[in-house]
């Protein structure tokens, strides 16, 4: 639908014999934004697309594409994602509060889903997704950076959280899987702006994904795509080593042992 809605504007823009540059001046915007819209680099919101309906006349046609391509953002991202993890065959992502889908245990998967999505199909997609990490053909080199705030974070039960830094401990030992942190006390640094995933397929083409409330986007345009690379091997600057991670998490582990309230 955020394609449609991108080809319609360009359509219709030529229909009137156009250019982007006039009908920047018509909407009192930016030759950049409407390329940007057309290019499905970035994407209009409600009241731009009011504005789009009132210029040509169009009832409430752009109106109602923006209406579907927002639920389309909300309820199919996950769907469009698993296909594009499916076929990577080099993953890198930055977590700053979760540990990330591919590494969950069933426990922590079901103690930080959401009531209203804890339905057992839908946990049960969620679990197969980490069969490509253990798949007998080409498994996924896997590149994890975590935020020390997603190792630190417990829950009621501190034998879900337990389990699952073991888990980490256990996967990190595959020579596919790499797992680092940045600590808590060293500061700021990019990530924290958000979490991130950048995919790279057999064919050498990338996707990122970038998560956001209420659902996520997928990028697919190749100069954000880059940026996005950039801004991971920032992040994976401020992290410890492999061995240093592993330490910090036995040391995690062990704080949870010995804390009577846990």
């Amino acid at each position: 639908m955020r394609a449609q809605l991108a080809y319609t504007l360009r359509l219709m823009r030529e229909i009137k014999n156009m250019s982007q540059n006039d009908l920047a001046k018509e909407l009192y915007t930016t030759r950049e934004t409407i390329a940007a819209y057309e290019g499905r680099r970035n994407h209009p919101d409600e009241d731009f697309c009011k504005r789009l309906d009132e210029f040509f006349n169009t009832g409430e046609m752009f109106q109602g594409l923006w209406f579907h391509a927002q639920r389309e953002h909300l309820n199919e991202w996950f769907e469009a994602y698993v296909v594009h993890e499916t076929e990577a065959t080099e993953i890198r992502t930055f977590q700053p509060l979760y540990i990330p889908g591919l590494l969950q245990t069933e426990g922590y998967m079901r103690a930080t889903t959401p009531p209203r999505e804890k339905d057992e199909q839908f946990i049960a997609q969620r679990l197969s997704r980490r069969d490509i990490l253990t798949r007998d053909t080409n498994p996924p080199h896997l590149f994890v950076v975590l935020d020390h705030a997603a190792v630190l974070r417990r829950w009621r039960d501190a034998n879900v959280m337990r389990e699952q830094l073991q888990h980490l401990l256990d996967v990190g030992e595959a020579p596919h899987i790499h797992i680092q942190a940045v600590r808590i006390t060293d500061g700021w640094h990019p990530g924290l702006d958000g979490a991130m995933v950048l995919l790279t397929k057999a064919d050498r083409s990338h996707v990122g994904y970038v998560e956001a409330q209420f659902g996520g986007r997928l990028i697919e345009d190749p100069a954000e795509v880059t940026l996005l690379g950039i801004q991971f091997d920032e992040i994976r600057c401020h992290a410890l080593s492999e061995r240093d991670t592993r330490a910090l998490i036995r040391k995690t582990m062990e704080t949870i042992q010995d804390d009577p309230v846990a």
